[in-house]
C-alpha cells in the first residue's frame, strides 16, 4: 500500500508506504469524537478509504489492531478505554 495515512478527527497521520506482510504501528490523538479510518493507494492506482477503527475521543487509551487484505479490513481488534 501507498501513501498510507489514517485520519481521526481533526488528525491527519501519514505513514507512507506499507510492503506487503509488513506492519507498523503509530500514536494517534483525536480532537473529538472519532473513529479511526485508512487511506491507502492501491496497485491499480486508486485511492481507497476504509473504516478501520471504532469509537475513540480525546483521552481514551488503547489500541485499534486493523489487518487489510486486498482492499479489504480483515481483522480489526480494539481494546479503547476512557482513563
Amino acid at each position: 500500500m501507498h501513501n498510507v495515512m489514517l485520519h481521526v478527527t481533526g488528525v491527519l497521520h501519514q505513514l507512507g508506504v506499507i510492503p506487503p506482510g509488513d506492519s507498523v504501528a503509530t500514536r494517534v490523538r483525536s480532537k473529538g469524537e472519532s473513529g479511526l479510518e485508512a487511506e491507502f493507494t492501491d496497485s491499480d492506482g486508486r485511492v481507497q478509504r476504509l473504516t478501520a477503527g471504532g469509537y475513540f475521543e480525546s483521552g481514551y487509551r488503547g489500541t485499534i489492531h486493523v489487518s487489510i487484505k486486498d482492499d479489504v479490513v480483515v481483522k480489526n481488534k480494539q481494546d479503547v478505554l476512557l482513563r
